[in-house]
This record gives C-alpha cells, structure tokens and sequence, in this order.
C-alpha cells in the first residue's frame, strides 16, 4: 500500500487523529511522512504496535514468518511456493520503489499529483486528469470536423469549451476553486433549464438520436457522451464512499458541460428542420447568350448544320453549344456569344442591362418567349448573318420548378413571387416569375447583374418570402 499525502491529509481533516494504523508492507511517500510529522500523528503497524516514522516501508519478518507457517498447514507445497514468491516479489518491488524515493529518483511507475506529492500512476486524480485531456483532443478533432462543414459558429463554442477545461485542469492541479459565469452565453441554471426542457426553447422534443439528425447533431452528441465520462472519472477522485464530495465545483461545471452540447445539438436540429419546412432554392447565374431557330441556325452556320455539345446545363435537355456568334448593335458589337441548345421556335438573345448599354439597344424586361416590343440586332455567324427584328430582351429574374416542387410549394406556373437571396449582400428580389414542368430541376436564374450586384456564390441560396 502506498500513503500518499493527499489520502492522509484527506482523512485527517474528516477524523483529526492522532494514530494511524497501516498494514504491514505500507511505502510512505516523503511529503505523507512531513504531515504526520506536522501533526503529531503516530503510525502502528497491524500486529506490530507504534513505529518509527524516519521509516517509510513498513514490513514484519517474523509476521511474515509466522503467516508462512500458517499457511504451511491448509496449503499444498506448490501452491506455498507460489504464495512465497509472490510475497518476495512483491517486498523486493517495494524495497525498490522505496530506494527510488529515498534516492530522489521517481519509479517509472509512480507520478507527481502535485509538488512533493508522489502517487501510482493508478490513482483517480491522475486517470481524471487524462480523461481530460484526451476530451480536449477530441474537441480539436470536432472542431476540424465542423470547419470541413462550415459550422464556423459551432467551431467558436467548442473553443469556448476548450477555455473552460483547461481552466478546469488549472483549478484542480492548483487546488483553487473554479468558478465560472457563463458558459455558450447562458449561466449554470440557464443551461439546466434549457437541456431539460428542448421544447420550450428549440420546439424539439427529447428524442433518440438518429442518423436522420445528421453527422452534426451525432457529433455533438458523441462530445456530450464524452464529456459525461470525464465527470464521471472526476466523481470516482473526489467522491469517497460515505458519498462526500471534495470537488463539487468541478463536478457542477463538468455537469453543465454534457448540458451545454445538449442544447447546441438541439439547436442545430431546430435549424435544420427550419430549413426543411422553409421554401429554398438553387440559385443559378445566367451569362448573356442566344436561342436559335433552325432556319436562323442554318443562315449563320450553313444548311443542315447540326449544334454540337459542349456541356449540359442543370435544366434537363438543355445544353451549352460549342458555336458561339457575335452580336452586333448600333453603338458596339459583343464577340463569341455562346448558343445554347436545342433549337426554338424563335430566336431569342438574353443579354443583361450593362450589355444593352454597350451594344447602344434599350433594355427591355420580358419573359421568356415574349418578343413584342423587344428591340432587335444583328448576328454575325462564320457563314452568314441574320437581321433580327426582335427578340433582344433581358430575362426576367424566374425560377424553374419541377411540378412536383410546385404542387409542394401550392404555386403554379406564371405565379409571382418575392426571394431573399442569401448571399454576402443579402438582397430581396420582387416579380420573380414562377416557371413550371414536369421537365424543370428546381433553381432560380439571375443575370449577370443581378448576381454580381448580389456578391453570389456557390453557397448562396434563394429563400421565398411569399407570393
């Protein structure tokens, strides 16, 4: 057995005693040796009566030879050398580990608890303080995790957590009292109110976690499981067998902890069904190009001229033609202007207000298909040109729905709605034209100009704020 300082001193204060009794083979640590001497305390061995505390292994021979004679009577001759070696084995590792400490070197075995303080490396503070350890590893690892997911708020409050233990390991190693304020922004009881009642605040109901939740949610919920096995490991070092508790400061803050990823979990799961329930859309950049009728392709290609494919655009069916033409006005002309495919009725050109004012044309809003009223100009193909009288129009900001999406949606096709595009530059867009088939993929179309005005990215998103 091995007295430490941090057991005597414990013991001490809850009896105020001043005998000890150990059993025979007890190893002193020097800093328990100068408590008892401070205090005054006497140390007996079992069976050997008051001892002399310069010692710090504490042994009977003739204990020692007594309980093998004993033993000689009930045992078999095997089982009595076994039970001898052991002993000797057992008294030689002691003696060993009393010549480290005597000498000043510490056994690869043993570890300091805190200055003059020299404990097996088996002792619950120490398997406390490497639990938490390994909990913070594992919040540097989340918190990659979530960068990878662009969760950059989440990513903050794990770096708030990771603050909190390694004050947690501070407070203990000093043995100061740790005292804290807030924690996420919410204060202890705040943190106990809301994971008790998820309904109340984030319109969640306790429920099992499941793979439909996310890898984000199961992710916290992993940290929270965690984090209750680190306070679990805090209980079995500072909690003695009558139930008494010598660090409640840290086991509260440990507590509000699994509390704490409770409710960002929770949080995270009220978003996400937020999303589900609101009405987003794809948004989709249009660059200024042509639509061809056949006899208008064959004019500026040549006869029978087929469009040949260079990639398929997110609409099904429609696809970006490898032929480009040059569009020609009365103030300026705009080269290699892509064709897109197939073929229409009418040849339509789509370009954006900052190319009408380049091309000297007047920028007229129309819909898809409606070429009245539309100024028109001219296009230069690789074998001919055509003079087109209208058909010049910039589009209307629309979005494309499949009819599934819209009978979801309760719209119909040519409704008008309004949509927030969240982006960099957040902006509100009004009339934006409902366009549906059976044939569309859902998405939102923006010019040029609408979607540079609007900082847009691959991450932006259209939201509908009503008809």
């Amino acid at each position: 057995m091995i007295v430490t300082e941090y057991e005597l001193r414990a013991n001490w204060h809850k009896t105020k005693t001043k005998i000890i009794t150990l059993p025979p083979g007890s190893v002193i640590t020097p800093s328990a040796r100068d408590f008892i001497r401070s205090k005054g305390i006497d140390v007996q061995i079992e069976g050997n009566g008051l001892q002399d505390i310069h010692k710090s292994t504490f042994s009977s021979a003739n204990q020692s030879i007594d309980r093998s004679n004993r033993l000689q009577f009930f045992q078999e001759p095997n089982v009595l050398r076994e039970t001898q070696n052991q002993t000797q084995t057992r008294t030689q590792a002691i003696a060993q580990a009393q010549t480290s400490i005597s000498s000043g070197v510490k056994p690869e075995h043993m570890t300091h608890l805190r200055t003059g303080a020299l404990v097996a490396k088996t002792h619950p503070v120490i398997a406390y303080r490497g639990q938490l350890d390994l909990f913070q590893c594992e919040l540097v690892e989340a918190q990659g995790f979530f960068l990878q997911a662009g969760e950059e708020e989440l990513i903050l409050k794990l770096e708030e957590i990771s603050v909190l233990c390694r004050e947690l390991m501070v407070s203990e190693v000093k043995q100061e009292p740790f005292q804290w304020a807030t924690l996420i922004g919410l204060t202890p009881e705040e943190l106990r109110e809301r994971s008790h009642h998820p309904k109340t605040y984030f319109g969640i109901d306790h429920t099992p976690l499941s793979y439909s939740h996310g890898p984000i949610v199961a992710k916290l919920h992993h940290l929270r499981a965690k984090s209750r096995e680190v306070e679990l490991y805090a209980n079995r070092a500072f909690t003695d067998e009558t139930g008494a508790c010598s660090r409640t400061d840290l086991i509260q803050a440990l507590n509000r902890l699994s509390s704490a990823f409770y409710i960002l979990a929770c949080q995270v799961r009220s978003r996400k069904t937020q999303e589900v329930n609101e009405k987003r859309v794809p948004l989709g950049t249009s660059n200024r190009h042509i639509h061809l009728s056949q006899v208008d392709m064959e004019a500026l290609f040549g006869k029978n001229y087929t469009l040949r494919v260079q990639k398929e655009l997110s609409q099904p069916g429609q696809f970006a033609a490898q032929e480009t033409v040059a569009l020609v006005g009365p103030k300026g002309s705009l080269e290699k202007v892509r064709v897109l495919g197939p073929v229409r009725k009418n040849t339509q050109v789509e370009i954006s207000v900052t190319d009408c004012y380049k091309l000297g044309v007047e920028p007229v809003i129309r819909d898809s298909g409606q070429h009245e009223g539309t100024p028109g100009l001219e296009i230069a193909g690789p074998v001919g040109n055509v003079k087109l009288e209208a058909g010049v129009l910039v589009a209307s900001r629309h979005i494309h729905l499949h009819s599934d999406d819209a009978k979801e949606w309760s719209l119909e096709d040519g409704d008008r709605v309004r949509v927030k595009v969240e982006s960099q530059r957040p902006m509100v867009y009004e009339d934006v034209l409902i366009r549906v088939s059976d044939q569309y993929r859902k998405e939102m179309h923006l010019d040029m100009d609408e979607a540079n005005a609007a900082l847009i990215d691959a991450t932006s998103q259209g939201k509908l704020m009503g008809v």
